[in-house]
């Protein structure tokens, strides 16, 4: 019998007699495990391997229900409690550590497991994620991007607590966390694009007011023309101040600043289509996107004003378009054929259906439905598109205003960072292929064009209305 396959049997082993003996038992003095043995076990010993059953249980195909009911028997007296939550924050250090080392970053493991096992996680791992900080001990860019997501983080933390009356759910939901972490592949390094990174000085404060003012008018107004001519201008106003920086920088430097990677984390449903939405926006500011549909985050690559301008919009727009959906499905109507343009994104790992080659049919009952999920993706697919196209020419406008009041000296700067943006993603992503996705509802297409395409993109709009 080889090496492995005795150990395998050891922890079995080990594993069924943790289960079958009783919770007074494994604090009796003099406790001894193992039968003839005389093996002396530590009762920590046992509640970790007891953890690590259930936390693996699914991974083997097993049903962890009743070593979670054990772990979690209240009956067991308050010293069995208090064992079993200190030992699940221990056991929770080690993987976070090790997710810490293969690329993710404090926000990614919250917001991942906010979305794949429950906020409850979320929470519950942002308390011990200071402890695995301490732990892994990164470098100084490392340290000062991390310690600001744990600050982040901080006010949603919450600590395992015998005395709470949720203690065996919040062990449970705790005991999934662990399963989930150590499971967690590697990711790049985010703090690989660049190497000289760009000095970061508060933005205006009045700048940044005007913007979410316009931001929320955008959101709240009920005319369209209103709506697109709010975000277009906000688009001007922080393109404009961008350009400005990227001059005094390489004035100040004498050289093109550095690069910035960012993860954008993105909710389902319709997840492809909010990263197409997100990378069209990013390509007006000039940052690129790639997007991993596995974990459902976009990795975004830009200089820091043109990554904070692209978040800012895509958020305001994602809240506009979802506005707009729901308005369309209040008043449903027929519309006339349209032409459907194929529709492209970066993606890492090419999951993309194919292309339906364009086709005219009568629109039925059911492809006018806004509800149906095929009309609202082509509906995001169609209003990405041309909300797409109007920001950048907002961004064209806004740089030919730089242009004539600074000089041609803006342009090789621009392009330069251009440059250093598409080499920062080749770096770390060097096997991209485009997404390529299929418009299958006629309706939402047409609807989304509507949604995007009635504005007026002036900044003073204009209203009309209907004339008998």
């Amino acid at each position: 019998m080889g090496i492995r396959n005795r150990e395998r049997r050891r922890t079995n082993k080990q594993r069924r007699e943790a289960r079958e003996h009783t919770r007074t038992a494994k604090f009796a003095a003099g406790y001894t495990w193992g039968g003839a043995t005389g093996q002396q076990t530590d009762p920590s010993y046992l509640v970790d391997i007891m953890l690590l059953d259930a936390a693996h249980a699914s991974c083997e195909g097993r049903d962890p229900a009743s070593v979670l009911a054990e772990l979690t028997d209240r009956d067991a007296g308050a010293a069995w409690c208090a064992l079993v939550t200190a030992r699940v924050a221990t056991a929770l250090v080690e993987p976070l550590t090790e997710a810490l080392r293969s690329g993710w970053e404090p926000r990614d493991i919250s917001a991942i497991l906010r979305r794949k096992v429950c906020a409850s996680a979320s929470d519950l791992v942002a308390a011990v994620l200071p402890d695995a900080l301490r732990s892994q001990r990164p470098d100084t860019v490392r340290g000062a991007r991390w310690e600001a997501q744990v600050s982040e983080l901080a006010s949603d933390a919450r600590r395992l607590a015998t005395a709470s009356p949720t203690w065996e759910a919040d062990i449970c939901t705790a005991v999934t966390a662990l399963g989930f972490v150590s499971h967690l592949g590697a990711l790049p390094d985010l703090t690989s694009p660049t190497q000289r990174p760009e000095p970061r000085p508060d933005l205006d404060p009045s700048l940044l007011d005007k913007v979410r003012a316009l931001l929320a008018k955008a959101e709240a107004t009920a005319f369209e023309e209103e709506s697109d001519a709010f975000l277009s201008k906000a688009q001007e106003l922080m393109t404009r101040h961008n350009l400005d920086r990227a001059v005094l920088f390489q004035a100040d430097q004498g050289g093109v600043a550095g690069i910035e990677a960012r993860r954008c984390w993105l909710d389902d449903p319709y997840l492809k289509q909010k990263g197409f939405l997100l990378a069209v926006v990013a390509r007006a500011n000039r940052c690129r996107s790639v997007s991993l549909y596995k974990y459902g985050f976009v990795t975004l690559f830009g200089h820091p004003d043109d990554l904070s301008t692209a978040e800012m919009l895509f958020t305001a727009l994602l809240v506009h378009a979802t506005k707009q959906m729901a308005l369309s499905a209040r008043a449903r109507q027929t519309v006339a054929p349209v032409a459907w343009p194929a529709t492209r994104a970066a993606s890492q790992d090419g999951t993309a259906p194919e292309r339906q080659a364009p086709e005219m049919w009568p629109l039925s009952a059911a492809q006018r439905n806004a509800s149906r999920p095929s009309y609202r993706r082509s509906f995001l697919l169609a209003y990405a598109s041309r909300i797409g196209a109007r920001l950048r020419e907002a961004a064209a406008s806004a740089t030919d205003a730089a242009v004539e009041s600074i000089g041609n000296s803006l342009l090789p700067v621009l392009a330069e960072r251009e440059r250093g943006v598409d080499e920062a993603l080749r770096k770390m992503f060097p096997n991209t292929t485009e997404a390529e996705f299929s418009i299958t509802d006629r309706a939402g297409w047409a609807a989304g064009q509507a949604a995007a395409d009635l504005a007026d993109l002036s900044w003073q709009p204009k209203l009309t209305r209907a004339t008998a």
